[in-house]
């Protein structure tokens, strides 16, 4: 088995392990208006987003993040994407912009939070600042009906393609004491 696949097969794990804990999980596609600059640094105003909007979607299920630790947190593993082209090509959602580049991933939300709302009420009662930005043309949440692995399996399917590297998989939340020094 390639290194690939075994750090493939550990996010998948993670996945798992989180929901037979209780963590209830989403499928998020993050779409976005036409960014300029090269592929990197689309990717990279892309990422800054999502990471703006898992700090966000963190307050809403956290109180004090101080007091939780951090594998209680809401987890979020995700990457750019591509649209797989079928034989009907559609402009839904800003597909066409960005050379169809968008942001995939997996929202875990852990048994015990300030709300009872799962993701997909908490983002749509928090649409307007989530979209405050400007660059967004919509969140989309879809919860996970499938296996885990089958839903985590499909997020990674760039970095299993090798479109991707896996060091583009953003993991979060992130160690706090790197969280911190962002100011998350």
């Amino acid at each position: 088995m390639s290194h690939k696949q075994k750090l493939i097969n550990a996010y998948l794990s993670m996945v798992e392990e989180r929901i037979g804990e209780g963590f209830e999980g989403s499928l998020l596609t993050f779409m976005f208006k036409d960014l300029k600059g090269s592929e990197a640094a689309r990717k990279a105003r892309m990422e800054d987003e999502v990471n703006r909007i898992y700090a966000s979607l963190l307050t809403r299920f956290l109180k004090d993040q101080s007091k939780v630790p951090l594998h209680k947190w809401p987890f979020f593993m995700g990457c750019v994407d591509w649209p797989v082209h079928k034989k009907v090509k559609k402009a839904i959602h800003g597909i066409t912009n960005n050379d169809g580049m968008h942001f995939g991933g997996i929202y875990l939300v852990p048994p015990k939070t300030r709300t009872a709302m799962n993701l997909e009420d908490v983002v749509d009662r928090a649409r307007p600042q989530l979209m405050r930005s400007g660059i967004l043309t919509n969140v989309h949440v879809k919860p996970i009906k499938d296996t885990p692995r089958k839903a985590a399996g499909y997020v990674l399917k760039s970095v299993d393609r090798l479109r991707i590297g896996s060091d583009e998989i953003l993991i979060l939340p992130r160690h706090h004491s790197e969280m911190s020094k962002k100011g998350a």
